[in-house]
């Protein structure tokens, strides 16, 4: 849930006309688990496979012997249009290969899924030479029911096949993935298929309790139940994980702090171009706001807030802006 309230910035009487404001700020400190965009389950995917690679790769491979040589995701952005989510390159069972992995919270819907991996596996193919070991992990139980997994075609002389591994993590046994020790797939467990005999908060809590038995430090736990909570809330309540995972612990995670410095980031940005709106012309705001947007230091912005509320004309402020 939200948390709503206020803090002050006193302005000299002469600049305003009362002696301080005040703003309404939402902050993020009780927003464990916000309602988020795609994207951010992505982002959060990504995460977890910079932090516990060999773990997942060796789930999306079936295979233990493997090994990370190099990180190709930032390389990819250059390759293609539409960045891959996950290449790295690796070495299994003595061979070395590209392993690529889309994650997917639902199905895909502006192109489809075999056309885009196409796309993928030719580029990766093209640049390395060398085998493609290319997967899609659906999310969402509905999600990747009629993913073909490729695609093949032959006429006269010509034949193209193209394959892929598509994983539902709903078709996945939760129960073996449990008992495999592997912390980076615990936060994908909740969308996994539960033993038959055990309720939906029944397997919540042996998610949760097999990620506080594992052995790792504080800060790695904190950052799996966040991902495990954001991940779990994708078909369950939210307010459930609230429930059942220490408010404590949560905030040791990395990613709980990364999402209340976002929320404080949006905050501090709405209330600049509220406070502009208020005082100068509504397009010329708009023209702002990009600008103002493409910053991320959260302290730059708290000055820009100050100098929205201080200013006298937008001149001043879009001089403020510059120096940012």
């Amino acid at each position: 849930m939200l948390a709503i309230y206020s803090y002050k910035i006193d302005l000299p009487p002469a600049i305003v006309p009362c002696p301080s404001l005040t703003f309404t700020l939402t902050s993020s400190r009780n927003l464990r688990y916000p309602i988020l965009m795609a994207q951010n389950y992505d982002n959060m995917g990504k995460n977890l496979w910079t932090d516990h690679a060999l773990d997942l790769s060796r789930f999306v491979l079936d295979a233990d012997d493997v090994e990370i040589l190099e990180n190709l995701d930032t390389e990819q952005q250059t390759i293609i249009a539409r960045q891959t989510d996950i290449t790295k390159r690796i070495r299994v069972n003595n061979q070395e290969a590209i392993l690529h992995v889309e994650l997917q919270l639902r199905d895909s819907t502006d192109t489809p899924m075999w056309a885009r991996n196409a796309q993928y596996q030719g580029s990766l193919v093209g640049r390395y030479q060398m085998p493609v070991y290319s997967n899609v992990i659906y999310f969402h139980p509905r999600a990747g029911r009629n993913d073909p997994g490729g695609y093949t075609y032959t006429w006269n002389d010509y034949e193209h096949t193209n394959r892929y591994k598509v994983i539902r993590l709903i078709e996945i046994d939760g129960q073996s993935v449990l008992e495999m020790q592997a912390p980076g797939l615990l936060p994908l467990t909740p969308l996994m298929k539960p033993p038959p005999e055990i309720d939906t908060e029944g397997w919540v809590q042996s998610c949760i309790d097999a990620t506080l038995g594992t052995v790792i430090d504080q800060r790695t736990q904190a950052d799996l139940l966040y991902a495990l909570s954001l991940f779990g809330s994708i078909v369950n309540d939210p307010q459930l994980f609230k429930r059942l995972i220490p408010e404590t612990l949560m905030q040791e995670s990395k990613f709980y702090q990364l999402q209340m410095e976002e929320a404080a980031r949006e905050t501090t940005i709405e209330n600049t171009l509220a406070l502009l709106a208020d005082q100068f012309h509504a397009e010329t705001v708009s023209a702002l706001t990009p600008a103002l947007r493409s910053i991320n230091d959260l302290q730059k912005l708290k000055q820009l807030l100050l100098a929205a509320a201080r200013v006298q004309n937008i001149e001043a402020f879009v001089q403020k802006l510059g120096e940012s």
